[in-house]
C-alpha cells in the first residue's frame, strides 16, 4: 500500500504527561507538585572549606565515640548537626546505627552468658569476655576506619554484620 504524497498526514496530539525519551516535551504535572520535585541538598554547605572541614571534624567525633560512649556522641552529633548537613548526617546515622547493632550485641552477649552460667559460671566468663572483647575490638576498628574516611571527607560503608539500618 503506497502513501498519497497529495493527501495531508493529521496532526497527532498526544494526550497526557509525554515521556521525556521520546523527546516531546512535558507539560506541567496537574494539580499540586509531587513530593519529588524539590531540589536536593547538597552534601556540604557553600560556606566554603572551613565548613566542611568543621563537619568532617564533627562526623569523625561521632564515630570515635561510638567504642566509649555508645551511641551517647553519635546521638549528639545527629541531633546538632544531622539537620545542617547531610553529610554529618549520613556519617552520624551510620555512627549510631553501629552503636545501637553493638548494643543489641552485647544484650545477647548477656543472654547466652546466663544460660551458660545456669551450668557453669567459668564457661560463661570465659565465652562472654572473649566474644564480648570481640565484639569491642570489630566496632573498635571499623568506628576509626570510618572516622578516619570521614575527616578526609570520603565515606566508609560498615558492614551490614556489624552496622545494621536502625535509624535512617
Amino acid at each position: 500500500m503506497r502513501s498519497n504524497p497529495a493527501q495531508q498526514t493529521p496532526q497527532h496530539q498526544p494526550r497526557g504527561p509525554q515521556l521525556a525519551w521520546r523527546g516531546v516535551p512535558q507539560p506541567p504535572w496537574p494539580g499540586p507538585q509531587p513530593p519529588w520535585s524539590a531540589p536536593a541538598r547538597p552534601d556540604t554547605p557553600h560556606d566554603g572549606p572551613a565548613t566542611a572541614a568543621a563537619n568532617g571534624r564533627e562526623a569523625a567525633i561521632g564515630y570515635f565515640g561510638v567504642p566509649i560512649l555508645g551511641p551517647l556522641v553519635p546521638l549528639a552529633v545527629y541531633l546538632l548537626r544531622g539537620r545542617t548537613s547531610n553529610y554529618a548526617r549520613r556519617h552520624s546515622v551510620q555512627a549510631l546505627n553501629l552503636s545501637l547493632t553493638a548494643v543489641l550485641y552485647a544484650i545477647c552477649i548477656l543472654i547466652v552468658g546466663g544460660v551458660l552460667a545456669l551450668d557453669s559460671v567459668k564457661v560463661a566468663l570465659v565465652i562472654g569476655i572473649a566474644v564480648a572483647a570481640a565484639l569491642w575490638l570489630a566496632t573498635l576498628g571499623y568506628a576509626i576506619m570510618a572516622g578516619l574516611s570521614a575527616d578526609r571527607g570520603g565515606f566508609r560503608r560498615i558492614p551490614a554484620w556489624l552496622c545494621a539500618t536502625i535509624v535512617r
